[in-house]
């Protein structure tokens, strides 16, 4: 899968000695690193097309219930 060109994603990043560290803002248990702010990037980017091939699995086998609690 591939990033659709123009497409914004927000990400949080800090520098961390020598990395710059940082995640998507939508998936902030998933964390990367790079030596440079571009590299940072790149990372990210990999994260979110992972993120989306998973999206496309899970959708196939995970399914929205609903659930009424007693008054």
């Amino acid at each position: 899968m591939v990033v659709e060109r123009g497409m914004e994603l927000q990400y949080t990043y800090w520098q961390d000695g020598a990395f710059f560290v940082g995640f998507l803002n939508d998936y902030p248990d998933d964390s990367t690193q790079g030596l440079t702010l571009a590299e940072l990037e790149e990372a990210l980017i990999e994260v979110y097309e992972i993120k989306q091939e998973e999206k496309i699995h899970l959708a196939s086998i995970r399914k929205i219930g609903k659930l009424k609690v007693p008054a």
